[in-house]
């Protein structure tokens, strides 16, 4: 696995000294694993490849990883991007959906063209190489930056810190679109619906499960996970950061279908759900933006999240370490009968197959 990071912005916000105690705890886990570390503004890192230093935006980092799988293809069989969006950006590219009475978002944030072998269309909806970050807050201190590279599961994933099963977390009237999208998520099922249900810090013990899987709303900027009441006619908080800790959700691994459940620049784990499971040790996919889950049109459904997820658990079911059972769920979902579509139908297909990334190491396996 090639492990990406960049040394000027972690110099700049650890200084020199923290650099190296950074750069010596990523060194340290990828030598346990047999893995590569390459910081892109870094001279002797880039000659090491026979390339020359340079920065860290998207097109510069997707081009050095593309040039050392040329040179080196062993070493690229997955990628994992070594910090927050200060250090490694997400690419934005412009929102596939026009309407913006459907969807607000102007770009879409997403990592899937790191994993592109090519410049197509394809490439970037659903690529060939697994890309997964280490999501660091912006805010991080050092000694909080260093935990998450000590914490960062390897290829087999610790015993999860709680039970067995799935705990699934879910807003009411999409019941029916998450029973099928967690057909093959380990059993057993604990159903939790909102409203009248909450994950918080009076029922952490609900979270302490080896997969969490959560279909609720979410709002750009907002910390909770909600759900909707037809009977208030408003949003009620269904999942909150302070329900996961250590103890519970550690060696987990989480899908959320919520939207902006992977909003993480400028977020903390106070005031991000993905980055407190992240901080407490579980493995986190989720939507950089607004999401949708199944979309109903006079001729067909078109299931977008949800057949994410579904076709994940079941990749994830044979044994498929997370990554690339991410890989196959966007391959599988891009492949969908639906994939003629034009109009309205193929832009929400494009965003989902964009927006959904992984917080955590692709190899390991649960």
């Amino acid at each position: 696995m090639l492990i990406l990071t960049a040394r000027n912005p972690l110099q700049s916000s650890y200084g020199s000294a923290g650099y190296q105690q950074i750069r010596a705890a990523l060194d340290a886990w990828a030598q346990a694993g047999g893995h590569r570390v390459l910081a892109v503004d870094d001279a002797g890192d880039m000659q090491s490849f026979g390339m020359t230093a340079t920065s860290n935006s998207p097109l510069n980092v997707q081009q050095a990883i593309q040039t050392v799988a040329v040179r080196s293809p062993s070493v690229v069989d997955s990628i994992l991007l070594a910090g927050g969006a200060t250090v490694i950006p997400f690419w934005s590219l412009e929102n596939p959906v026009i309407d913006r009475a459907t969807d607000v978002d102007t770009t879409v944030l997403t990592d899937n063209p790191f994993g592109a072998a090519s410049q197509t269309l394809s490439e970037y909806l659903a690529p060939s190489i697994p890309v997964g970050r280490l999501a660091v807050p912006d805010s991080a201190t050092l000694q909080q930056f260093l935990a998450l590279i000590q914490g960062l599961p390897r290829r087999q994933a610790p015993p999860p810190a709680g039970q067995a099963g799935t705990a699934l977390i879910v807003n009411s009237d999409w019941t029916d679109y998450s029973q099928r999208a967690t057909q093959s998520a380990p059993t057993p099922l604990e159903w939790h619906l909102s409203p009248g249900y909450e994950m918080d810090t009076e029922t952490q013990q609900d979270a302490a499960r080896a997969v969490l899987y959560f279909n609720l709303h979410g709002f750009s900027g907002q910390a909770d996970w909600q759900g909707y009441s037809t009977i208030q006619r408003s949003f009620i908080p269904a999942v909150t950061p302070d329900a996961f800790n250590r103890s519970g959700v550690a060696g987990a691994v989480s899908f959320a279908e919520c939207c902006y459940g992977a909003q993480i620049a400028g977020r903390t784990p106070q005031n991000s759900c993905a980055l407190k499971l992240v901080q407490e040790g579980a493995s986190f996919i989720g939507a950089t933006g607004l999401a949708f889950g199944s979309y109903i049109a006079s001729d067909l459904m078109l299931e977008d999240a949800d057949f994410l997820a579904r076709a994940f658990f079941q990749a994830m079911s044979t044994g498929a370490a997370i990554g690339y059972a991410l890989m196959q769920a966007r391959k599988a979902y891009l492949a969908d009968s639906s994939e003629s579509a034009t109009g309205e139908i193929w832009q929400l297909k494009q965003k989902t197959l964009l927006q959904f990334v992984l917080f955590g190491n692709p190899q390991t396996i649960y």
